[in-house]
């Protein structure tokens, strides 16, 4: 009797444990979970602009591109802010400007005013008035502020550790053993080591008699290595006990099926965990393919992987 209550408790534990926190209720059947790029496809509504507002983890996230444009933007509309304030407060309250027209003078106030939020201060402009000290004085001190806050974010951005996987496009079904098997192939293109990866295969399924998405753990091959330095080819039997056993892709289309994969370890370079996830749908698997090898022998004593190559395959009969 004690067996029978705690099996029970183990399979209901079990079958909680497969709900990832999506629900099942809070989408249609068409809906993907997890974008190919790992993010949640989730958009929130109902909070104004300040609550919704972050601006830390915006400047954080976003490319070095968009960072350096922003930065840029930022300086010369503060630049352009102070230059009119220091144009509107008249002709000689710059020390050193030279006589010239309204375009030159504004162009002087400029040049002013980056030397002023920068405190480079060559000697030839200086203020002549209170109030273009007063300007100058909150302009140093937000300058101060801003290149320290710039050099933060910068550092925090060049010392943020960062997840180099690369997937392949698509998963298959290839030959595995005696059976076939859903399988995908990942790779870590950076030079930090990753150390205990992990991976859980989790099959998303929309079921039409109780109008909902159900979620099913996949028994893989192999779910945990040591050191993750090569490729690693996840792959999930495709026994009788699957819930994807002798699915056809029609059938995986009338299911909406999505297979969401979320990997784990421990970055030796960096100390902490690393966390990814991503997911295919049954538009993004092909059936009757095997991939390719991605190691080269360049006759040297290193092992050589193609990262172009993570995705590549070829057709071939499945059993």
């Amino acid at each position: 009797m004690k067996v029978t209550l705690e099996t029970g408790r183990k399979s209901k534990k079990d079958k909680a444990s497969r709900e990832l926190g999506f629900g099942n209720k809070a989408y249609t059947r068409d809906t993907r979970l997890i974008n190919k790029g790992g993010g949640f496809n989730v958009e929130k509504h109902g909070s104004n602009f300040w609550e919704s507002l972050d601006i830390y983890h915006e400047l954080i996230s976003i490319s070095w591109s968009r960072f350096l444009l922003t930065i840029t933007g930022l300086f010369f509309i503060t630049n352009l802010i102070f230059a009119l304030l220091y144009f509107l407060a008249g002709p000689g309250t710059i020390e050193g400007a030279a006589d010239s027209d309204s375009v030159g003078r504004f162009f002087q106030s400029f040049y002013f005013s980056t030397q002023t939020i920068t405190t480079v201060g060559f000697g030839k402009l200086s203020p002549n008035s209170d109030f273009v000290s007063v300007l100058a004085a909150i302009e140093s001190f937000m300058g101060l502020l801003g290149f320290a806050l710039a050099t933060g974010i910068m550092f925090a951005r060049f010392s943020r550790p960062r997840k180099r996987l690369v997937y392949s496009q698509n998963a298959i079904i290839a030959p595995f053993q005696e059976m076939n098997g859903l399988m995908f192939r990942f790779a870590h293109s950076g030079k930090n080591q990753l150390i205990e990866a992990e991976v859980d295969l989790i099959a998303s399924m929309w079921v039409d008699k109780e109008n909902k998405r159900v979620f099913e753990r996949l028994k893989l091959e192999r779910n945990k290595i040591n050191f993750f330095s090569m490729s690693w080819t996840i792959v999930h039997p495709l026994e009788k006990n699957s819930p994807l056993y002798a699915m056809t892709l029609e059938d995986m289309k009338a299911q909406d099926v999505e297979i969401i994969a979320m990997f784990k370890a421990f970055d030796d370079t960096y100390a902490r965990h690393v966390y990814d996830r991503t997911s295919y749908t049954h538009s993004e698997i092909v059936f009757g393919k095997k991939f390719l090898p991605i190691y080269e022998d360049k006759g040297d004593d290193m092992i050589h992987i193609d990262m172009e190559k993570i995705g590549d395959y070829q057709d071939v009969v499945l059993n």
